[in-house]
């Protein structure tokens, strides 16, 4: 499930329009349907909040995956064939940093292939 796809869920279980949440967020109703379509992210703070309004967890809106059922698996990180071990903070602030930049390339390339497609 994409990052979009989680935001939609989220705010459907608290039967939540994306009025509603731009309201409590300060923003247009665009910006949240931009969100949800994956065509924008939002910032850490807005990710903060969100996290919050849909009372789930950062982890879960960023990977879909629970602190609970990452627990259950040790954090290691692995470069250059050497295992490391990582705090929880170290493994949420990786997950964090991985899931924007998968988000961010994926609207580059989106960028890209409309750019082409104009010229």
């Amino acid at each position: 499930m994409t990052f979009g796809k989680r935001l939609k869920l989220a705010r459907q279980e608290k039967h939540m329009t994306q009025n509603e949440v731009a309201g409590a967020l300060g923003v247009d109703f665009t910006t949240i349907s931009k969100y949800e379509n994956n065509r924008s992210q939002p910032d850490n703070e807005i990710l903060r909040e969100l996290a919050s309004i849909y009372e789930v967890s950062l982890d879960w809106l960023l990977t879909g995956i629970d602190k609970e059922q990452a627990s259950a698996e040790p954090n290691r990180f692995v470069i250059q064939g050497v295992e490391q071990p990582l705090t929880e903070e170290e493994a949420g602030h990786l997950q964090e940093q991985l899931e924007m930049y998968r988000l961010l390339r994926e609207k580059r390339k989106k960028e890209k292939d409309a750019d082409r497609r104009n010229t």
